[in-house]
């Protein structure tokens, strides 16, 4: 019953955010400042309502950084607004150009300035990234990655992708770990308290300069995404293990673990 409850308000908040939205970006059509309203105050307050508790951790050196590559790891479709709490002034999304033609939310993917990249299409993503190298050197904005790639859905972190460090060294900016604690299994639209999140922002990273052609920066390359990868991974261990004493404090029970067959039902039922 819960579950129904709460999809119903959601639904009545779904749509009057998406009609906030649509005036805001008709109003400023692909303004880089326009991902960051519309996460905080129309996205991010939805994780109250399925039982979240969100905290973010931003740290002093932030208020150094002008613009950056940010990469986040990337659990369910509920990224949306429980990441929405992290996300940045004049930071913009990067996603696939087939979000555009999602009902609603593709309308204001596409007029809040976010960058569509078409995978299907190698040569045109290239063109897409090299353009967003030359705005981040220019400073009109940050972005956003998934560093996987795709959602984990509980089943740990993925295996991580080159783009975001290559884009961050590319356009000579810093890459800004973005990292959240484990909530997928702890997730259940019938359960009133779904505990705790925690978003923690890591030290800003400065990789050097990688020749594409050259063999041995793409050895480098690897490396440096390897020890990535693994620096998320000791992360989110110690964030996990904080967020278990916060909700053991607040008399939250351990989820029970998904397997990817209810997964996967799950992620297409939304």
């Amino acid at each position: 019953m819960l579950k129904y409850g709460r999809i119903f308000v959601l639904l009545i908040l779904g749509i009057l955010s998406f009609l906030i939205a649509l005036i805001i970006c008709i109003c400023r059509p692909f303004n880089p400042r326009n991902t960051y309203v519309i996460s905080r105050y129309l996205l991010a307050p939805a994780s109250r309502i399925v039982g979240l508790k969100v905290h973010v951790e931003e740290p002093e050196f932030l208020k150094n950084v002008s613009n950056a590559v940010y990469a986040a790891n990337h659990q369910s479709n509920w990224d949306i607004v429980t990441l929405a709490w992290g996300v940045r002034p004049g930071v913009v999304a990067i996603g696939k150009k087939s979000l555009v033609y999602v009902p609603l939310f593709g309308l204001i993917f596409f007029l809040a300035g976010s960058i569509r990249l078409d995978r299907e299409n190698k040569q045109k993503a290239m063109e897409t990234m090299d353009q967003v190298s030359e705005n981040l050197r220019k400073g009109k904005y940050s972005i956003w990655i998934f560093p996987e790639g795709t959602r984990s859905k509980g089943r740990g972190l993925g295996k991580f992708k080159p783009g975001a460090l290559v884009t961050a060294s590319g356009s000579n900016v810093p890459l800004v770990p973005m990292v959240a604690s484990s909530y997928y299994d702890e997730f259940d639209m019938n359960r009133w308290n779904n505990g705790h999140l925690i978003i923690k922002y890591l030290e800003p990273i400065r990789y050097p300069e990688f020749d594409m052609k050259n063999k041995e920066d793409l050895k480098k390359i690897r490396t440096y995404t390897q020890e990535l990868h693994d620096m998320f991974e000791r992360e989110i261990a110690e964030l996990d293990a904080r967020v278990a004493e916060m909700n053991a404090a607040d008399g939250v029970k351990p989820g029970v673990k998904k397997s990817e067959k209810q997964a996967d039902s799950e992620s297409s039922e939304k």
